[in-house]
């Protein structure tokens, strides 16, 4: 079973804080964010784009950045300089036509290293490391290099409307790029915000300076800070007393597996997943907090002029909750993560091949346990037999209210139990724990999903339209 293993390499200067529980990676990491917190209020205040020149918003961002990053992962700082440096050596000297497939390939590979790296001498571990941020990093560098290229090599008649808005015309300065790389207040744990919205930010030209005419006066991110704050706070509460409770490990027990009942290993799986997701909605809804006390996440104003601070949001806690498809469960979990595969991957591969390599990137992009590829190879697999179920059976449910009642209980059982069943393996990793327990479950997810696709396939195939259908 996964151990936890002891693999950090941050500043010792809060060690004496551990007597509250947490490990001190956890310790300083919460500091940096609750920092960068407290710093972003006067980012937007004192050092806005009205108070002082552009170029110090940008110097701003990178020292504070690096100081934040250096006092969380300690000398691993210089792996984000290396690998940014070198990927910015490619956008200026690597081949025109290619640089933006080399900055993929080189970063991606670089991130790989690191996993296997923190892999091989950390097997299992749960402390922070330098991959959190080159994660990050990887995201941002790829995504400028394809807008890049998008703006400078390709004609506007070749690209999509999203990529007509997102190309980059020029290569950014040296100062633009490292201030993209380690904006303080998402070089943590993101979200990511992409190079276009960074610049407008920086420039004061998103809108969150300026007079509107519903709004007089520049609207304040305060009350959506306070409603996030309030949202990690609940999420953490939920993350540091579910294993209590629910361990994580017990899925791999002896006990569990072998003197349980199929039903019980279900509803254990589902309740003990679920309550995984805490951990991960805490970080987001911290990290969505501090960006927006920066000023970073104005996405304009709704209908009954209120301002949206939703711009980086990275997960919709109430609709994935209670989704009833599997696209809608998948569409509101990391979303900027989801944005970026699109962008990177779904739209530019050939479209037969675009839900497979969109998730085995994804996987790749997470590391080299074997239960990524087991959750990850699943998840496309459940993904092609939801859209079949979709398009041949939702149909013959739409005449009637109670018709279109029971297919959406339906599928909402469906979605709450794949969630849960793909994810266990995301949460135990190894690949013989992963495999005993879906055989315990008898993997009755997988063979749904196959017994869907071969008999809407093969069996009783429904004759194509003309219309292309996308999801994300």
């Amino acid at each position: 079973m996964v151990h936890k293993g002891e693999f950090y390499m941050g500043s010792g200067l809060l060690q004496p804080l551990t007597v509250i529980g947490l490990p001190l990676d956890q310790i300083n990491f919460l500091v940096c964010q609750l920092l960068a917190l407290f710093l972003g209020y006067y980012f937007r205040t004192i050092w806005s784009p009205k108070q002082i020149d552009v170029v110090y918003r940008h110097a701003l961002e990178l020292v504070m950045g690096f100081i934040l990053t250096f006092f969380c992962f300690g000398y691993q700082v210089i792996h984000v300089v290396l690998m940014g440096w070198l990927c910015y050596a490619l956008f200026l000297h690597a081949p025109r036509d290619k640089f933006h497939g080399m900055v993929f390939i080189f970063s991606m590979g670089y991130l790989c290293v690191m996993h296997l790296y923190r892999q091989y001498y950390d097997y299992g571990g749960y402390s922070l490391d330098i991959t959190g941020p080159l994660m990050i990093l990887v995201q941002k560098v790829t995504s400028i290099a394809f807008a890049v290229h998008d703006g400078t090599q390709k004609k506007d008649e070749d690209l999509n409307s999203d990529q007509k808005i997102m190309k980059i015309e020029k290569i950014p300065s040296v100062l633009e790029y490292f201030s993209y790389v380690f904006s303080f207040h998402n070089i943590m744990v993101g979200p990511l915000v992409f190079y276009n919205d960074y610049i407008k930010f920086i420039e004061g030209r998103d809108g969150s300076y300026e007079s509107q005419e519903k709004t007089p006066t520049e609207p304040q991110p305060e009350s959506a800070v306070k409603e996030k704050l309030l949202t990690a706070a609940i999420c953490g509460v939920v993350m540091v007393t579910a294993p209590v409770f629910f361990p994580i490990r017990y899925m791999a027990d002896d006990e569990f597996l072998y003197q349980t009942n199929w039903l019980y290993r279900n509803l254990y799986v589902l309740v003990c997943v679920s309550l995984v997701r805490g951990k991960y909605y805490c970080a987001w809804k911290l990290g969505e907090a501090v960006n927006n006390s920066a000023g970073l996440g104005f996405n304009g104003y709704d209908t009954k002029g209120q301002a949206r601070w939703d711009l980086l949001n990275n997960v919709k806690i109430y609709e994935l909750e209670v989704s009833d498809s599997l696209k809608v469960n998948i569409d509101c979990w990391n979303i900027t993560t989801l944005v970026w595969l699109r962008r990177v991957i779904y739209d530019r591969v050939p479209q037969k091949y675009g839900t497979v390599a969109t998730f085995m990137v994804s996987a790749i992009w997470h590391g080299f346990y074997p239960g990524y590829y087991i959750c990850f190879t699943g998840a496309a697999l459940c993904t092609v037999a939801a859209r079949l179920m979709r398009r041949n059976v939702r149909p013959h449910f739409l005449n009637s209210p109670e018709k279109k009642r029971l297919y959406d209980a339906g599928t909402f059982f469906f979605t709450r139990f794949t969630n849960v069943y793909l994810a266990s393996n995301h949460c135990l990793l190894e690949f013989v724990p992963c495999l005993i327990l879906l055989w315990s479950l008898f993997f009755w997810i997988h063979l749904c999903a196959i017994g869907v696709i071969v008999y809407f396939t093969y069996l009783h195939p429904k004759k194509k339209t003309p219309k292309t259908e996308k999801i994300q």
